[in-house]
């Protein structure tokens, strides 16, 4: 009796562990070229974010088709995020900027946060993931 107990819990246990991860898609949008890649960044923390790219927790690089882009992380754990994108137009691996620091490609965050007298803050682009969800980004 008390083995099959154990084997019961151990049983939910692991379907515990294995619902706390989903997938998470982003559909980007608004995008005018086909040049180039688009990069996906996903942060778990306010450190780094939007800016200090090697700070994202995972990245995605993808190709434009259509003026249109859709990539998944898939299992991720639940918890709060947030998303940076940029569109590398010029295929140089880097944003380009301005002499100010002002990106002159396109970029985007979730919630479509904005900055103000800089980029976005984390607190405005965070959402919190709990499920498999798809997520929209438009970029400018």
């Amino acid at each position: 009796m008390i083995k099959r107990l154990v084997l019961i819990s151990l049983i939910f246990n692991s379907i515990s562990c294995l619902a706390q991860t989903g997938d998470l898609r982003i559909d980007v949008s608004d995008i005018n070229s086909e040049l180039g890649n688009i990069y996906v960044f996903l942060y778990s923390s306010e450190d780094g974010f939007p800016v200090d790219l090697s700070k994202a927790e995972k990245l995605i690089q993808a190709r434009i088709e259509s003026q249109a882009v859709s990539v998944s992380f898939d299992n991720i754990k639940y918890g709060y995020y947030a998303i940076s994108i940029y569109h590398d137009q010029d295929s140089n691996g880097e944003i380009n900027t301005n002499f100010l620091g002002i990106p002159k490609e396109p970029v985007g965050v979730s919630n479509n946060a904005k900055g103000l007298m800089g980029p976005p803050k984390y607190e405005d682009a965070k959402f919190y993931f709990n499920k498999n969800m798809t997520i929209e980004i438009s970029i400018e």
